[in-house]
């Protein structure tokens, strides 16, 4: 058999099993299969290969959010996947959103009690996700990923060695693990129900406020400082149920509103990753999460001139 004639039966593979157009930037996946790497009944033997448990213990959330018994998998990018990814503009922050989420959509699943997506994911746990899948990608270290810590000095970096998120102790307190979010009742009788906020649901305001500055429609601000901790589902969040969820937010009291803007500052100081890492002395320190060569190279093998024969 040729080599030509090899080549077209893979690229055939692929394009039935990944439904990638040739030629095309764009990913149009069936998403009803590859989602569910479980249901071997239900999935091609193409499919099944190349996916990996990873313990939702050790996500920056430690599972606290999912429902109970929640299991995700993940597996390697594709060279498609890689392909798309070198597009990548690291000039515009919601192309790295997008990207972020063309990756996590493809290459991580979940299992769960009822239904399950990818959009469920909270937004601390994703980046960790996203360097679950590169490791996996580049299960052979060929590879690194790199900070600098000085002026000489250069760190490899593993998902193991970033600080994600550190929640307050007294919020943790609150914390209810039948709900899995935190339950905040007050005095007077009144409550609020607090989550992390999730992909899809953060997606879903990001999108909202594009199509309202197109059309030139004022937009409440306020709430939207909120919106992502007190939403829990994006499963039917439309323009009429966030309305509705504004609305709602109209009958909070001073106290529900202070806390609201308490909560919000805790994870905008909390929410800052970074490298922790140990000195040739012995002493624990830190860098800011830049990686050499921005965030392309994640997925984008850096020192590509040693590959050269």
């Amino acid at each position: 058999m040729s080599e030509e004639t090899t080549e077209k039966q893979l690229e055939k593979f692929v394009k039935e099993t990944e439904k990638i157009p040739v030629n095309s930037n764009t990913t149009l996946v069936d998403t009803s299969d590859v989602r569910k790497p479980w249901i071997k009944d239900e999935m091609s033997f193409g499919n099944q290969l190349g996916w990996q448990p990873i313990p939702v213990k050790d996500f920056p959330t430690q599972g606290l959010f999912y429902p109970e018994g929640t299991a995700f998998s993940i597996r390697a990018a594709s060279v498609a996947e890689i392909r798309h990814w070198s597009t990548l503009n690291e000039g515009d922050i919601s192309s790295i959103d997008d990207m972020l989420n063309y990756v996590i959509e493809r290459c991580v699943t979940i299992k769960s009690t009822g239904p399950s997506s990818w959009k469920d994911i909270k937004e601390v746990d994703r980046f960790y996700l996203l360097l679950a899948v590169r490791e996996l990608t580049f299960i052979k270290g060929e590879n690194k990923l790199q900070v600098k810590v000085s002026e000489t000095n250069k760190l490899d970096v593993t998902k193991e060695m970033i600080d994600y998120i550190n929640i307050n102790e007294k919020l943790m307190k609150y914390y209810d693990s039948t709900q899995r979010c935190f339950v905040l009742k007050f005095k007077n009788g009144k409550e609020l129900k607090i989550d992390i906020p999730s992909v899809g649901v953060t997606q879903f305001l990001k999108s909202y406020i594009q199509r309202k500055q197109q059309m030139q429609e004022s937009i409440d601000e306020d709430y939207l400082n909120f919106a992502p901790f007190i939403i829990r589902d994006w499963r039917g969040l439309n323009d009429i149920s966030y309305r509705q969820y504004i609305m709602e937010s109209n009958a909070w009291d001073k106290n529900q509103i202070s806390m609201m803007a308490t909560i919000r500052q805790m994870f905008m100081d909390t929410i800052n990753p970074v490298v922790k890492y140990t000195d040739e002395g012995g002493a624990e320190r830190t860098a800011p999460l830049n990686f050499l060569g921005g965030i392309a190279a994640i997925f984008l093998v850096s020192n590509v001139f040693d590959e050269l024969a």
